[in-house]
Formats: structure tokens, sequence, C-alpha cells
């Protein structure tokens, strides 16, 4: 579903510096990476602020959105939003768990 092109943007201005495209959850990722919590927070802040901005595009509230994301199609947007939710929820659950608290700073 997530191909290269979604790949590269969404890693252009991630703050982790791991491959999140993975074949497992991104919960258990975050698990074994012993994220910190600021970082995590970072991410989720970067996973939310793209998923406002494709729920804006499908939407059609910003052409400027329709120009910058021209590079995916229709249904590519729709996947690129399932999965940004995905991220969103793995990486809340990882927090609400304080998964990340007071855990190495490595990362």
């Amino acid at each position: 579903m997530i191909d290269e092109k979604i790949d590269h943007h969404f890693n252009e201005y991630s703050p982790v510096d791991f491959n999140i495209f993975g074949d497992e959850p991104l919960y258990d990722t975050l698990q074994k990476a012993n994220l910190q919590n600021d970082k995590a927070q970072r991410l989720l802040d970067h996973i939310v602020a793209l998923k406002n901005q494709i729920q804006s595009l499908l939407n059609q509230e910003d052409e400027q959105l329709t120009v910058a994301y021209g590079f995916l199609s229709h249904k590519e947007q729709q996947d690129y939003l399932t999965f940004l939710k995905s991220l969103e929820e793995d990486t809340m659950k990882y927090m609400a768990d304080g998964m990340g608290e007071g855990l190495k700073t490595h990362r």
C-alpha cells in the first residue's frame, strides 16, 4: 500500500531515525526502539500534521495541497490517510502506556 513516494514524503521531516514502514505495527517498533516520550510526541505531531493535510486535501479545502500532493492519486491519498491514522493510533497507545518515560537517551 505505502510505496516509495509516500515513504520518502513521510520520512523527509520525520523526527525518528528508523524505518517505520516495516512489516510490524509502529507500536512494536517504538517498543523495540525504546523511544523517549519527547521524540514520540514529535513523531505524533508530525503524523497529525500530515493527517490533517491529507484530510484537507481529500475535502478539497486547499488548492495548494492539491498541487503539493499531485504525486499521489486519489486512491493513494485515501490509503495514505488510513495509514497515517494507524500510525497515530499506535503512537498514542505507546505514549499512553508510558513506554517512553525515563528511557534510554540514545535515540
